[in-house]
């Protein structure tokens, strides 16, 4: 089974580099289609056909482009509200809601959903439910891991008894991404990978994207930069060849980080100045915090600790204020080490405390050490032993049952040495 997993991340690294990629990228999948004759959005919106508009939005939806569908979920939402067709009412309604998530509170629209999920019409009407689940599971992976894990579980089960294969397999995926967050990365491979794979071969192109995006981000988490490269590079350019897909955040975001670690600052910043453009101008306020997020980090790094600070700061407060929690931690143990290495160790416990109730809400267990860890050394230094030694113990439990429910030693090598500063 080791071997299974490790020749499936190869074989995917090795698709992607090969000329599978591209016969494999050629095949179209059975997914929600543009209405014919429509040049772009703005003229479907023209249109009094409300299941024509609606057919629309599922197709921009289908290809992570929010943006563009949102507009049309409204336009459907309101024609079928005056028809009296709640059934399709309420589709564009939850469709609506999640391509704006980006400009509302994740926390607010979660507890909608789930609201929406206890409601008889919910409990019945096993494809709007579907729906629904799909929503709240993009939805609750920033604010709540445990939450997503069983949103996808459940629409993973539904769709299976749907037979819409496609979002079985989008289902996978995500379900990778929370093995990745529990601390199996190993899981996380073979699911994130297989899901990649059955893309391609369907050719679901806003689903190559996104998997692309999240196995980009698993190896530069473990500091496999070329490999990270490589993925976000190709979900670039998969994202500027179809035209009515949204811009991929994520591996711009990612791109830039692996800039960072390769010794080239300038050229990350290059790369988030466009892209945080881009995000306030579609207000992607997630997506938004994270560029800011990486701008006070790639300052940090040429030693601009002013604007590293500011970047930083903005970005946890505008998290906090929309209760991006994951964002918020991530800003917050920045600042944390930035404060402690300008010597103002009170105001970086703060910060790092901060961090870890916000860290603990989201639920992961992969950054658990690291922001134990850094919590540990400033309670240490301001000379609370008692603490920092129980802080510093709860890292250690983590990390060792990481590793001993891993079960691909490629993959546990690779944490061990992602983990390592974490016992310097």
């Amino acid at each position: 089974m080791v071997a299974k997993a490790a020749s499936a991340v190869a074989l995917v690294v090795a698709i992607l580099t090969g000329g599978w990629y591209a016969f494999l990228g050629s095949r179209h999948a059975t997914a929600p289609a543009r209405p014919a004759g429509s040049s772009d959005a703005a003229d479907i919106l023209l249109s009094t056909n409300a299941a024509l508009i609606l057919d629309a939005a599922d197709h921009f939806y289908w290809l992570n482009n929010g943006p563009a569908a949102a507009p049309l979920y409204a336009r459907a939402e309101k024609l079928f509200s005056d028809n009296g067709q709640k059934r399709n009412q309420l589709h564009a309604h939850i469709g609506r809601l999640r391509s704006e998530a980006g400009t509302v509170s994740f926390a607010d629209l979660s507890r909608y959903l789930d609201e929406e999920l206890q409601t008889p019409e919910l409990r019945q009407d096993k494809q709007l439910r579907l729906w629904c689940l799909i929503a709240k599971g993009y939805t609750d992976i920033e604010i709540d891991y445990r939450a997503t894990k069983r949103d996808w579980s459940e629409a993973r089960d539904l769709a299976k008894s749907l037979g819409q294969k496609q979002w079985v397999t989008r289902a996978n995926g995500e379900l990778g991404l929370v093995a990745f967050l529990e601390g199996n990365p190993g899981q996380a491979a073979r699911l994130l990978g297989g899901a990649l794979l059955s893309t391609m071969v369907s050719g679901d192109v806003g689903g190559q994207i996104r998997f692309l995006e999240l196995l980009g981000r698993g190896f530069e988490e473990v500091n496999r930069h070329a490999e990270a490269m490589r993925f976000f590079d190709r979900a670039i350019k998969l994202a500027d060849g179809e035209k009515d897909s949204g811009l991929p955040f994520m591996a711009y975001e990612g791109k830039a980080q692996t800039l960072v670690a390769l010794g080239r600052p300038s050229d990350a910043q290059i790369v988030l100045a466009d892209a945080l453009a881009k995000a306030r101008a579609q207000q992607k306020r997630g997506h938004e915090a994270a560029l800011l997020i990486l701008l006070g980090t790639v300052a940090e790094g040429t030693g601009d600790r002013t604007h590293a600070i500011q970047y930083l700061e903005q970005a946890g407060q505008f998290a906090a204020s929309v209760q991006f929690y994951r964002m918020q931690a991530d800003a917050m143990f920045e600042l944390a080490k930035l404060y402690r290495d300008a010597g103002d160790l009170v105001r970086a416990d703060a910060r790092a405390t901060q961090g870890l109730a916000a860290s603990q809400r989201v639920g992961d267990r992969y950054y658990l050490p690291r922001n134990l860890t850094i919590l540990a050394d400033l309670k240490a230094r301001r000379g609370r032993t008692d603490e920092a030694d129980a802080l510093y113990e709860q890292a250690e439990d983590v990390i060792e049952g990481m590793l001993l429910s891993g079960d691909e030693p490629y993959w546990n090598s690779s944490v061990a040495a992602a983990m390592s500063p974490t016992y310097l």
